[in-house]
C-alpha cells in the first residue's frame, strides 16, 4: 500500500527552523501533476494514501513509527472508501485500476532502481 509512496514520504523529516530561525516548518505542501491521468480515480489511486502519509510526516515530531501510523490511518482508509476515493489498497490494485495490457511497475524498491537504471544507462557519466 504505501511501498514506493506513502511510507517513505510518512519517513521525511520535516526540516526545522522557520525564516526567523524559530523552529519548525512554517508550511509543508504535496505536488501531484495530473497531466498524465486521465481521470479523478487515477489520481485518487496516485494520491491516496499517499496524502495521509505527508499529513502524518508534516503534523508529527520525532520518532515515527510504522506499525502506529498504520493503526491510525485504517480507520481513515474507511472514512475515503465511504467517500468513493479510489485509493491505492493494501492489497494491491483493483481490477479496474489496472490498464489491460500494459505492464505494472516494478513491485520493490530494488525492481525500481533496476529499471531506472535500465533507463539511464546511455546518459551515466
Amino acid at each position: 500500500m504505501l511501498e514506493g509512496g506513502g511510507g517513505d514520504v510518512r519517513d521525511v523529516d520535516v526540516v526545522a527552523g522557520g525564516a526567523g530561525g524559530e523552529a519548525g516548518a512554517l508550511a509543508g505542501q504535496a505536488n501531484v501533476w495530473t497531466e498524465h491521468m486521465d481521470s479523478p480515480r487515477t489520481v485518487d489511486y496516485y494520491v491516496f494514501p499517499r496524502l495521509c502519509a505527508i499529513a502524518e510526516a508534516l503534523w508529527c515530531e520525532g520518532e515515527r513509527d510504522f506499525d502506529d501510523f498504520l493503526t491510525r490511518l485504517r480507520p481513515h482508509l474507511a472514512r475515503l472508501d465511504a467517500l468513493g476515493v479510489e485509493y491505492r489498497r493494501e492489497s494491491g490494485t483493483l481490477p479496474w485500476q489496472t490498464r489491460p495490457g500494459v505492464a505494472g511497475k516494478p513491485a520493490t524498491r530494488a525492481d525500481w532502481a533496476e529499471f531506472i537504471d535500465g533507463l539511464v544507462t546511455h546518459i551515466k557519466i
